[in-house]
């Protein structure tokens, strides 16, 4: 590999560019401001690790974690238990899995704006509940106890603070448990006797303290914090300006807020004095600062005084006009805290340092690769970059190109603000994993994905496929560097995309819809498109089938002569004469291996673009359904998947443009339907609801599916008047009641029955209405166990010559999984109109 690297040495030309030492792997690489490595350099004299513990993305409090990065310097991290895989969508169709991917990655977009770090367990969101009791037949409380207790081990905070109270203030079940958890692992992380196989790889760990942060976010929703828990409280201003980033925490809080696209949570920035409080829970009680007593200073390093005396020196010398004249006072820190005995702070500090110095040299190193996608055994093409521009005299000594054992010899001094450029090959190897999010690549429980390796637990990310290590000596001191291979490419838009390098199988299949419902004997074409992660492909697809389900033809031959070359292949799927449901998966079979998964890309303008590979399945369900009525007219709302759902039983659906909602135009309509959150998010309707109105006056029907009690962008919508709560029907198996068995709804034209209400999946209704007027009627009743009775799953009213249907069942989860009950409930709705 030396000759190789040699061989491809590159013309040095002059490059204007900026530092990477920042997620190169997600991000395009960005330098650090001369404020903002002198921040870096402040932070090396703060040893302080401070934990936010919570349960979901977006519950943190991001101008609490902004203060604590960057005015105290702590490390602060934010530990959530969930991926948020269970929420709603406001910019997508991606739900379950998908939505925790994407997710996570603005969790770590938002950390990058606000300085945190970010950590997860293996709980699975499954969506919104009453009590932790009900959490906690659902998610294993032992195996999550036993990763904050990982977390905790590993990250060693001295101060934990709990997100929630752990009752019926924290307003969410899953919201209980993570202030249950954090209160059981505060004490287990100390004791050897709880996980003991995690010892071999860290130590116990007993944090000094744990708080709940009481302040005014739960003041303003159920007056927790009274005048005596006020007095009992630690108060922080967290609300000042930052004069060397030019921001307060408030407006940090807000750009970091702001990243939670999915939710809808786009944020104003705040400026002036804001209070936290902090109730004491657990450990010493601190009376006025979370780090009371607390020994933040090098003093709790053994023997490294001289190394707080370097870096209090180069903060006094500091030159704003020219980080690098403080390369040789941080050259001898380094040096000094090299002859540490090995300890956490003098490994976390060295990693701190090492960053400080690349950023003060202005050091820019790339290694870019000529595509981001490749399968095992396949051989990669690099590009290596590395401007320095300082007057540090700065030496490559050499390079370990990705996957290899030796270190090829260079010895090239880097000009100041000339280019270098390097080239050279890596070869994946044969047993390198796929680059499946580590958390999915077995199938979990309904509350716990399942993972195999200890250390990968809390990582928010994989690590990087493939890293170039690359040993400097700046101004005679030795320094190495481990940077990610990336793929670069130019967007005419967005300009310049890093994406991490990914591996893949050698082909692709996926099937056309994810439900395949069958109303009798006979067949129907299910599509699988295959698509090539190689050169050259020769492959066979096939169904695999369970007992009873037949396609013809069995298998069908693939050619495909480059690299994202795909085909649609076609099978006539036949069902059992009995039966219900079952799956059915494709698979692709490339020199004698068979191969079932698909691409999944997640591609947003405010992440990098993620990879996974689902496998590729349906679920193909035999129903008995009636329809009445064709056709549907369509005005779609957030992440809305059910008009695909229709069209699998036979419904032609049109989405509706601004010009067909005219009164003259929707009357071809049998239903007219309304998608999810739509009154939130779409702006138009506060325009278009009176011609949808006229639409019912004139004998349409209107159904409208659930909307969110916050940010409705019109308090009246319906034909009468209702109020949009926030109450919920969560048990998804929760016992159904019929109001009046007669009405229509329930008989015509399918006979609905209590089988209609099982199989369903995370919730039975959310946002229930409630103060609704007499003249809707009420067709059904369900509730939470012990929780009172909810009347308004589905409200229906007679206006003018039509019907209005108010909706919050959640159709949106269940037709897409395949609910037979659920399709044939609302092919009634929809039949409303006849």
């Amino acid at each position: 590999m030396k000759t190789c690297i040699h061989r491809y040495l590159l013309l040095v030309t002059a490059l204007t560019g900026m530092l990477n030492s920042k997620n190169i792997s997600a991000q395009v690489p960005s330098g650090a401001s001369s404020s903002e490595i002198f921040q870096g350099i402040q932070k090396l004299n703060v040893l302080g690790n401070i934990l936010y513990f919570g349960a979901h993305p977006d519950d943190e409090n991001p101008t609490f974690i902004a203060y604590m990065a960057n005015e105290k310097h702590y490390n602060t991290a934010y530990f959530s238990l969930t991926r948020g895989d269970g929420g709603q969508n406001a910019i997508g169709t991606e739900i379950k899995e998908n939505l925790g991917i994407l997710r996570t990655q603005e969790l770590l977009q938002a950390r990058r704006i606000d300085g945190g770090k970010q950590f997860f367990s293996r709980a699975v969101d499954f969506g919104f509940s009453k009590s932790a009791e009900e959490v906690f037949t659902i998610w294993d409380r032992e195996n999550l106890l036993a990763d904050a207790v990982w977390v905790i081990r590993n990250f060693k905070p001295d101060v934990i603070v709990s997100r929630f109270p752990p009752d019926e203030r924290a307003g969410h079940g899953q919201h209980i448990a993570a202030a249950i958890l954090a209160d059981e692992a505060f004490d287990a992380a100390a004791d050897p006797k709880k996980f003991p196989e995690q010892l071999k790889y860290v130590d116990t760990w007993k944090a000094t303290r744990l708080v709940w942060n009481a302040g005014m976010w739960w003041n303003q929703r159920r007056d927790a914090v009274d005048e005596k828990d006020e007095k009992e409280c630690i108060k922080i201003d967290v609300g000042g300006f930052n004069p060397l980033l030019g921001k307060s925490y408030g407006e940090i809080a807000a750009e970091s807020r702001t990243v939670h696209k999915t939710q809808g949570f786009g944020t104003v920035g705040f400026r002036g004095s804001l209070t936290e409080y902090f109730k004491h829970v657990k450990g010493a009680k601190a009376t006025g600062d979370l780090f009371d007593n607390i020994d933040i200073q090098w003093s709790r390093v053994k023997d490294a005084q001289k190394v707080k005396d370097l870096i209090t020196q180069t903060i006094r010398s500091y030159n704003c006009m020219n980080p690098s004249v403080s390369i040789p006072l941080l050259l001898k820190v380094k040096s000094e805290l090299t002859k540490l005995p090995d300890s956490y702070w003098k490994e976390e500090k060295l990693k701190d340092l090492n960053k400080v110095i690349q950023e003060a040299l202005g050091l820019f190193l790339l290694v870019k690769s000529d595509d981001y996608t490749y399968t095992q055994g396949e051989k990669i093409s690099l590009k290596i970059e590395a401007t320095h521009r300082s007057t540090v005299p700065v030496i490559l000594k050499k390079i370990r190109l990705p996957f290899e054992r030796v270190d090829s010899l260079l010895n090239i001094e880097l000009t100041t603000n000339k280019k270098l450029e390097l080239s050279g090959t890596a070869r994946i190897p044969a047993d390198t994993k796929y680059s499946q999010p580590y958390w999915l690549e077995k199938e979990g429980s309904q509350g716990l994905f399942d993972v195999a390796n200890q250390t990968d637990i809390g990582s928010a990310e994989n690590e990087p496929v493939a890293k170039v290590k690359f040993d400097l000596e700046i101004d005679g001191y030795p320094v190495q560097y481990m940077v990610p291979v990336a793929y670069q490419k130019t967007d005419p838009i967005q300009g310049e995309i890093f994406q991490p390098l990914a591996i893949t199988p050698p082909a692709y299949v996926s099937v056309e819809h994810q439900v395949y419902l069958f109303d009798g004997a006979n067949s129907k074409q299910i599509i699988i498109n295959v698509k090539s992660a190689l050169a050259s492909l020769t492959a066979n697809v096939r169904l695999k089938l369970p007992k009873g389900w037949r396609a013809e033809p069995f298998s069908i031959p693939v050619n495909l002569e480059t690299k994202g070359a795909e085909q649609n292949v076609k099978f006539d799927l036949y069902p059992p004469a009995y039966g219900d449901e079952a799956e059915i998966s494709a698979v692709v079979t490339v020199a004698g291996k068979d191969y079932s998964q698909s691409l999944n890309l997640i591609s947003y303008p405010h992440i990098p673009t993620q990879i996974s590979f689902p496998k590729a399945k349906a679920k193909v369900v035999k129903i008995d359904i009636q329809k009445n009525g064709q056709l549907i007219g369509y005005i779609k709302g957030a992440g809305d998947m059910v008009p695909a759902s229709l069209q699998q039983i036979g419904y032609k659906v049109v989405i509706l443009e601004d010009q067909e909602i005219v009164a003259e135009k929707l009357e071809k309509y049998d239903a007219v339907i309304v998608g999810v959150r739509a009154y939130n998010m779409v702006e138009r309707l506060k325009i278009i609801n009176p011609i949808l109105l006229e639409y019912v006056e004139k004998g349409g029907n209107l159904i409208v599916q659930y909307n969110s009690d916050q940010g409705l962008l019109m308090k009246d919508f319906g034909p009468y008047p209702f109020t949009v709560s926030s109450k919920r029907v969560t048990v998804e198996a929760s016992e159904v009641r019929f109001l009046n068995k007669n009405c229509k709804v329930l008989n015509y034209p399918n006979k609905i029955t209590q089988k209609d209400f099982e199989g369903w999946v995370q919730e039975r209704s959310l946002y229930q209405p409630e103060n609704w007027s007499d003249k809707y009627e009420t067709v059904i009743s369900c509730n939470d166990p012990g929780c009172e009775k909810l009347d308004g799953g589905i409200l229906i009213a007679k206006y003018g010559k039509g019907t209005y249907v108010y909706t919050t069942m959640s159709w949106f989860r269940q037709l897409p999984a395949g609910v037979p009950g659920a399709y044939r409930i609302f092919s009634n709705l929809i039949s409303l109109g006849r």
